[in-house]
């Protein structure tokens, strides 16, 4: 597994490389709109540096993906996995699991409820669901999440 951190010219393509993932993975799922919204709000410039400000990391999945987590109340948050469809149903994800996991510390996350796909792999690699959790963007727009845990530690 080759997780890398990012450099500074990774953060100046982010968005450019996630904008399509981002399409294709909600683009059934959320109004265009929400999907605009969502996308300026964790990749543009400013953005990023707020997240970056708050202690989120940006790490590379080889060339084939992104892993964004930031740490929370003794647990990693992971934040964003997004893999190129090409990547998908390789074992990038059980991976990163495995990788964030040496860590000793629970992972959570929210993960749109539409999103199947996701849920399901979520799953399939030990998470559970928590709780739905509808979250309020503003503008009428809201997410309609599941928060999700991976029991790590003892």
């Amino acid at each position: 597994m080759l997780l890398t951190d990012f450099q500074e010219q990774d953060y100046e393509t982010l968005y450019d490389f996630m904008r399509p993932l981002w399409l294709d993975t909600y683009g059934e799922i959320l109004p265009t709109a929400q999907i605009e919204f969502l996308l300026d709000k964790y990749f543009s410039k400013a953005g990023l540096q707020h997240f970056r400000a708050l202690g989120y990391r940006y790490r590379k999945i080889g060339d084939v993906g992104v892993l964004v987590t930031v740490e929370k109340n003794e647990e990693i948050y992971l934040d964003k996995l997004y893999l190129l469809p090409i990547a998908r149903g390789h074992g990038y994800a059980k991976s990163v699991f495995d990788e964030l996991k040496k860590e000793g510390k629970d992972i959570t996350l929210n993960v749109n409820q539409a999103n199947e796909r996701a849920v399901k792999c979520y799953l399939k690699n030990g998470f559970v669901i928590e709780r739905k959790a509808d979250i309020p963007l503003g503008n009428g727009m809201v997410n309609c999440d599941y928060e999700m845990r991976l029991h790590v530690k003892q």
